[in-house]
């Protein structure tokens, strides 16, 4: 056994438990209105790899099928819901699901490949609603969580990005800089080639240009190409980066206050104060701080928000598509993954919607695999 192994070992599961607790949320889910539905296990490629690029299939499981193309096993719910339901007529929906998934785990992960997952995934037209959602959300996962010893933490991928909106450099910077949001060492590499840096300033400068000047060197050297982008698609886009490049950087201020922004971390109840007053930006950050704090305010109604972790950041590594509030909750003292986790993620709504239809959403799954286990008790 590897020494990151040691002392945790994979869940063992008891299936009567599993059973029992399967037949527990689904009555918590239909008691709140949710209807049960289903998706196929095997989805469409060209579907998920649209949204999450190559870097799907060094995750999932693919297979080639001679009538349908290129299949893939489903890696989460929420996609192949979302799309099923923008199919139907209604735009507001609560539904809830159970069933496998299936991710390639790296060798150390005590997380199975195939998972068996619950979960709920909230629809909703309505802009103004979308705060007293998250909160529903939030809720009814701390409902089904309340038997076992667990702490959740809370992030607001919204705060972050709006701070980049709120940045005086180029859209198209801002659209990069927001994609690689949850690939932390991009997302990085991308900040420090479109700052401004006074130190070691011309240094800087050399080397981003002698890195494009290297690839158009090797852009020359390929004579064919896999893949749907063209020679021609490459070459303009290093020229594109060459023009980025050159103009309208971020200044050290701002670069300072977004890793500053990045690193906060504080109880749910002070975070909204804390934030709003070592920040003088307006605009779009503004408006998401006061979405934040209406939130905040709500949740307090019902949990001590004072023993709730915040972090602004969190859940950027594997929440790959939420743009909004996220949650996730922990059992206690264990090396275990986060039990539950969930977010908002309107945008994603917005980029596969069709015929006009502008809805936002929040989701979150369970980890049965891990909840059902018997080696270990949580419970009070």
């Amino acid at each position: 056994m590897l020494k990151s192994q040691k002392g945790i070992g994979k869940p063992k599961t008891d299936s009567s438990n599993l059973g029992l607790e399967i037949n527990h949320i689904r009555l918590i889910f239909e008691k709140a209105g949710l209807k049960e539905i289903s998706v196929p296990s095997l989805l469409t490629a060209s579907d998920l790899v649209d949204l999450y690029g190559e870097d799907l299939k060094l995750r999932a499981y693919t297979t080639s099928d001679p009538v349908k193309g290129e299949q893939v096993l489903r890696p989460d719910f929420t996609v192949p819901i979302l799309l099923k339901h923008l199919k139907g007529k209604s735009l507001q929906a609560k539904y809830f699901y159970c069933g496998n998934v299936w991710r390639r785990q790296s060798f150390e992960s005590i997380i199975p490949n195939e998972q068996y997952q619950m979960g709920f995934e909230f629809f909703d037209n309505k802009k103004n609603n979308s705060i007293a959602l998250d909160v529903e959300a939030y809720l009814l996962i701390s409902k089904i969580l309340s038997k076992y010893k667990s702490h959740s933490v809370t992030g607001d991928v919204q705060i972050l990005t709006s701070a980049i909106n709120e940045l005086d450099i180029t859209e198209y910077k801002k659209a990069s800089l927001k994609r690689h949001l949850w690939r932390p060492k991009r997302f990085m590499r991308l900040l420090d080639l479109y700052s401004r840096q006074t130190t070691s300033g011309r240094n800087i400068r050399l080397h981003k240009s002698t890195t494009l000047l290297r690839w158009k060197e090797k852009l020359r050297e390929f004579k064919s190409f896999d893949g749907v982008r063209t020679k021609t698609d490459i070459k303009e886009r290093i020229e594109i980066l060459e023009q980025e490049l050159s103009q309208d950087l971020i200044a050290n201020s701002e670069r300072n206050f977004l890793l500053k922004l990045m690193k906060f971390q504080s109880s749910l109840s002070e975070a909204p104060k804390s934030i709003s007053s070592s920040s003088m930006v307006g605009g779009s950050f503004k408006k998401a701080i006061e979405n934040f704090e209406l939130r905040v305010g709500l949740l307090s109604e019902h949990v001590n928000t004072k023993i709730v972790k915040f972090q602004v950041i969190y859940g950027l590594t594997t929440l790959e598509y939420y743009d909004g509030f996220v949650f996730g909750f922990q059992f206690d003292n264990r090396n275990y993954p986060p039990i539950a986790q969930g977010g908002r993620y309107d945008s994603l709504c917005s980029s596969l919607s069709k015929k006009g239809k502008s809805i936002s959403a929040i989701g979150s799954m369970l980890r049965m695999d891990f909840l059902g286990k018997t080696v270990t008790d949580y419970r009070d």
